[in-house]
């Protein structure tokens, strides 16, 4: 692979006379269109949550979350036995 470098360039503008047809042609299919096109921040609201929604999230979030502390206790306190146990 070579590596090229710009160093300048020329450019020219044309000026070329069209009529309304032509133009609307050439507007055509220079000019991309997209039907399906959302933009950002043209997206319709979330609705909020319903307050049953919400209490069952935070519910089984904070289930999970005692769950998790159990299960760290129960390993914590079986590497500590299982550390008292070595003969030194």
């Amino acid at each position: 692979a070579d590596n090229h470098d710009i160093i300048s360039l020329k450019l020219f503008q044309l000026t070329v006379e069209r009529t309304p047809e032509e133009e609307k042609r050439d507007r055509e299919v220079f000019l991309p269109v997209v039907d399906n096109l959302r933009l950002p921040g043209m997206e319709a609201p979330l609705e909020p949550m319903s307050g049953l929604a919400l209490f069952l999230i935070v519910f089984f979030s904070l289930v999970a979350i005692v769950f998790a502390i159990v299960i760290g206790i129960i390993v914590y306190n079986k590497w500590q036995e299982q550390s008292r146990k070595h003969f030194y």
